[in-house]
């Protein structure tokens, strides 16, 4: 077995100590600066299916609306860990952190095939201490996991099935497994394998294999559908469908919230598309070996108060870069050294397929950071074979061009480090939901139903009986949210309060009476968070609590404090 690299060696040990450090974070940070509002759906369920009641969200309504390999990881730590809210949390965080570090040699060992070592430890260092990596590893979320079987999926059909003339049918059968592990990590990685199996095609009918390639897919195929049939028959039977409900509610509340995250138009329609198409653009912007100079530059700019004219800056910067990346790429394909590495093309086939989807239908703007997480690993592939070529030429230059180039190299690395540490130990609090739950322990009864909108983190921590509103886990929420009956649901599923921010309430509920507004209680400002405040509506016989009295202790809260 051929020794590690102790460059290599080195930025694994950091990288690991890094990453568990901040899953060791004490709970209410990671909750108001890590941990989004969907981690708690998975892990809530988990929870639900470690004690015996199945998947499900709210204790009644099955539900298919997670990812199962991630979900299925966390049972056994609810299992292990039993009543406790969150050891079992600190564990799903090092567990993504232990995800990150093997993505990490994975992503050197697929660079390694083709360049130095050097620029593969490069590449892995600027990926693994990059301030996106940090920031989502510790999302609470699948994202560390799905990423872990794309880079595996991606190393080994790159080392045993693409050169093969002729390949083993166990090998076959691994891809297959692979194929099935990727989209049950993110459903969303089926673009993946469809750009995959038609790389694979391709070089099949160019290297004339005849009929054989069909028996390998027929293999690989047959494989990836056994091992993902049983959920599929399971959301069938859980909401009478095979694919995700918390996809089609996704899409609903990402037209809907369009407004809130500065769309200008109603979707879906031309503009609102092109707005999205502009997002994604974008969020390219923390690749982690361009994410300094965009970072830089847009702080800077705030400072001299020119951020308008900052912004087109760097909106331009980023197209030229496109541009030379695009140019540099077709010229480099067709040298003697480019050409091994055109068998990475397909995987800018699936980039460019996510960024459509997201783009054109599936729409979530507000959640593109983490949904693009794999083109980030993609591009630090192709920022690995950029980086090697730029050792090759510098090499050929003076001593003096040479200690300059290498002076701007560590610059850069020390801003790529500072932005990860800042990201992991400085972070500010922005989600408000673990505050919210710690009001409702405080100001509703034990036998309160609470409808929530955002109601992942709510229902984990709040200890009530809490129903999701958006229908991203509930399919008769969602189907009253499209149909327009959601007040008739919310009365119908016995909910005694309805929460969330005020602007959701209004836009999903409408505008309220002076009669309404009686029964509203204040729940949260928002203002450290930058978000509307929270209020809760009661459905109920107005029955407020006072904040300074014990839990259960009623008094009624007049229209003059009302929202």
């Amino acid at each position: 077995m051929k020794r590690l690299n102790p460059g290599l060696l080195v930025v694994l040990a950091a990288a690991a100590a890094v990453h568990f450090a901040v899953a060791a974070l004490d709970f209410p940070t990671l909750a108001r600066s890590f941990l989004y509002d969907d981690s708690f759906y998975d892990f809530q369920i988990a929870r639900h299916i470690a004690h015996g009641e199945g998947p499900t969200f709210d204790g009644a309504n099955l539900t298919n609306g997670f990812q199962p390999l991630y979900v299925a990881f966390l049972v056994p730590i609810y299992w292990v860990a039993g009543s406790s809210e969150t050891i079992p949390i600190h564990a799903a965080l090092a567990l993504s952190a232990l995800c990150t570090v093997l993505t990490t040699y994975l992503l050197y060992r697929i660079l390694a095939r083709r360049t130095s070592e050097t620029a593969a430890i490069v590449a892995a260092g600027a990926w693994v201490f990059s301030s996106i990596v940090v920031r989502q590893t510790a999302n609470g979320l699948e994202t560390s996991v799905a990423v872990l079987m794309l880079a595996a999926t991606v190393l080994f059909y790159l080392e045993r099935i693409r050169p093969e003339p002729r390949v083993a049918r166990r090998h076959l059968v691994y891809l297959g497994l692979l194929a099935a592990g990727c989209i049950l990590a993110r459903v969303d990685l089926g673009l993946f394998i469809l750009a995959m199996c038609l790389d694979f095609l391709l070089v099949r009918r160019r290297n004339r294999a005849g009929h054989s390639w069909r028996g390998e897919m027929a293999i690989t195929g047959l494989t990836c559908l056994l091992a993902y049939l049983p959920w599929m028959i399971y959301g069938v039977f859980a909401v009478g469908s095979p694919f995700p409900e918390s996809g089609r509610a996704t899409r609903f509340l990402s037209i809907a919230y369009g407004p809130a995250f500065q769309l200008a138009s109603h979707g879906p329609n031309s503009t609102f598309v092109a707005e999205h198409f502009g997002r994604s653009m974008e969020t390219l912007k923390v690749i982690p070996a361009v994410h300094p100079f965009f970072r830089g530059t847009t702080k800077l700019g705030e400072r001299l108060h020119v951020a308008r004219a900052t912004e087109t800056l760097t909106d331009a910067a980023g197209i030229l870069l496109l541009v030379a990346l695009a140019v540099w790429w077709w010229k480099r394909r067709r040298t003697v050294r480019g050409r091994e590495c055109r068998e990475f093309e397909f995987l800018l086939g699936f980039s460019a397929m996510m960024m459509v989807a997201y783009s054109t239908f599936i729409f979530g703007v507000f959640f593109f950071l983490r949904y693009y997480y794999p083109v980030y690993f993609i591009s630090m592939i192709f920022i690995g074979l950029a980086v090697d070529d730029a050792i090759v030429y510098f090499q050929r230059r003076s001593v003096r061009t040479r200690s300059l180039a290498l002076a701007g190299a560590g610059v850069y690395a020390v801003s790529i480090l500072f932005m990860g540490y800042t990201s992991a130990f400085r972070a500010a609090p922005v989600y408000p939901f673990y505050d919210v739950s710690r009001w409702i322990k405080t100001h509703t009864d034990t036998s309160d139903t609470i409808g929530v909108f955002q109601s992942g983190t709510i229902g984990y921590l709040s200890g009530r009986r809490v129903i999701d509103l958006d229908g991203k886990v509930n399919r008769e929420a969602f189907a009253a949210l499209r149909s327009g009956t959601l007040s008739t649901y919310v009365r119908d599923a016995g909910i005694d309060l309805v929460m969330d921010r005020s602007d959701v309430i209004k836009l999903f509920l409408g505008t309220w009476s002076d009669a309404e507004k009686e029964r509203m209680e204040r729940v949260f400002t928002g203002g450290d968070y930058g978000v509307p405040g929270w209020i809760g509506f009661r459905i109920s016989p107005p029955r407020v609590y006072d904040a300074a009295a014990p839990a259960g202790a009623a008094m009624r809260l007049g229209p003059d404090k009302a929202p």
